[in-house]
């Protein structure tokens, strides 16, 4: 048993650091024989109208500064092309999994990506399009990366069919909303039980809202090992995080997209990482 996976050699550009080790994460998972990789076509960048301000799609698109690279990264062709890849990615992935229950996307969600700019390494939010593109469905994001999804956020409160409940250590702007929930859960100050009590908490929000799909940012950089966590989940709570998100959706059968999310690790351990939460998907759907 594998799990249905889109990526695409574009999505790791050598020269884009923070994305190049995407293609370590791909060669792990493919030699451990665990996806079925899928390439899939990058966006269309008329998809993109309506997503973010005009002004910025065009900047972004044509790499014109200074909002090309509002995100922290310096804007180039290969970022461009990587970002449209992947957003391709992220709605194949959505289609496959409201048919057959679960797919994974391993990119960025690009959750900090705000309505007029890019931000926090985020040019173009990935969560946000889902739920434009797919209007009539309810989309549910569910946000465990150590960062808060800012942006996110505040697209829910422009998109009435985008839901979203980030469990975070830096709370990176988020705030809660209008459909929108914010757990901050340091597990080093406040034990586990906080975390699992947001956990607990989303899973009651799922329960309540019954969405027609999740959206599961499943950030490795809220691992005790990353230079930027501080909600310093070992890899044993980590596996845990991963299971109860996963087996939440299956017991709701709600359908699921895992997004392989954040991470400034080794790429080789963001990949075993990555790895973990295959393994715990590919569990869930065989119970």
């Amino acid at each position: 048993m594998r799990l249905r996976t889109y990526f695409s050699p574009a999505y790791a550009p050598a020269s884009v650091p923070t994305l190049a080790r995407l293609a370590v994460a791909a060669n792990e998972l493919t030699r451990l024989d665990l996806v079925d990789l899928y390439e899939p076509q990058a966006i269309d960048a008329g998809a993109l109208a309506g997503l973010h301000d005009d002004a910025y799609l065009a900047a972004f698109l044509g790499g014109a500064e200074p909002l090309a690279s509002s995100q922290g990264i310096a804007w180039s062709p290969a970022l461009r092309d990587a970002t449209l890849a992947m957003l391709g990615g992220q709605l194949e992935a959505a289609r496959h999994a409201l048919r057959h229950g679960v797919a994974m996307n391993l990119a960025r969600g690009f959750h900090h990506a705000v309505p007029s700019r890019g931000s926090g390494f985020c040019p173009v939010n990935g969560l946000a399009l889902v739920a434009l593109r797919m209007p009539q469905q309810r989309i549910f994001v569910v946000d465990c990366d150590e960062h808060g999804g800012n942006g996110t956020e505040e697209f829910a409160a422009r998109l009435p069919n985008l839901y979203t409940a980030s469990i975070f250590g830096t709370r990176f702007g988020c705030l809660g909303g209008e459909r929108s929930w914010a757990f901050e859960a340091r597990v080093p100050r406040d034990g586990f039980g906080t975390y699992q009590a947001a956990l607990h908490r989303v899973q009651d929000l799922l329960r309540e809202v019954r969405p027609d799909l999740v959206l599961y940012q499943a950030g490795t950089d809220c691992h005790v090992g990353d230079p930027k966590s501080s909600v310093g989940l070992t890899t044993r709570r980590f596996i845990e995080r991963d299971l109860f998100v996963l087996r939440a959706t299956r017991r709701l059968d709600i359908p699921v997209v895992v997004v392989a999310a954040g991470g400034y690790q080794k790429a080789s351990a963001i990949a075993a990482l990555n790895t973990a939460t295959v393994r715990c998907a590919l569990h869930v759907r065989k119970r």
